[in-house]
């Protein structure tokens, strides 16, 4: 849950700096007299920057109610766990169905391969709350967290 909130808050805070940093902009250049000098390329990455950081805000807002009501939704069968690793981290995708829910790396210590899964997840980000991987349908408990 803490990695939700961090990526609700950073997303939050870069849209609006962002956006704060546009407006400082024009404003400085506009008490110049100089506003048709803004360079064209700046201010399109700086609004590409603003729509991605407002998208991320919004996607992540769409489980809030979810994550502040601890509705999550409940999956059981077979599933494939993943582990992706990157240098600034990675993550553990547990992959069922149409769904690909998300854990922070090295979850649980969980290998890759085929297992029996319950999964708690929140159903709009996918982002996952907790797992318990199985052997196969009423086989050992591998790990639960």
């Amino acid at each position: 849950m803490a990695q939700y909130f961090s990526l609700l808050i950073l997303s939050f805070v870069f849209f609006v700096g962002m956006s704060a940093y546009l407006w400082h902009i024009f404003k400085k250049k506009k008490n110049n007299g100089d506003s048709y000098k803004i360079e064209i390329k700046n201010i399109l990455v700086l609004v590409f920057f603003i729509l991605l950081s407002g998208a991320l805000f919004v996607y992540s807002l769409l489980d809030l109610p979810n994550v502040l009501a601890n509705k999550t939704e409940q999956y059981k069968g077979n599933c494939d766990v993943w582990i992706f690793e990157s240098a600034r981290g990675g993550h553990t995708s547990v992959e069922f169905e149409n769904h690909n829910i998300m854990f922070p790396e090295n979850y649980q210590g969980a290998k890759e391969g085929s297992y029996y899964c319950e999964v708690e997840y929140y159903p709009r980000t996918e982002q996952g709350k907790s797992l318990k991987l199985y052997e196969s349908k009423g086989g050992n408990l591998i790990n639960s967290k």
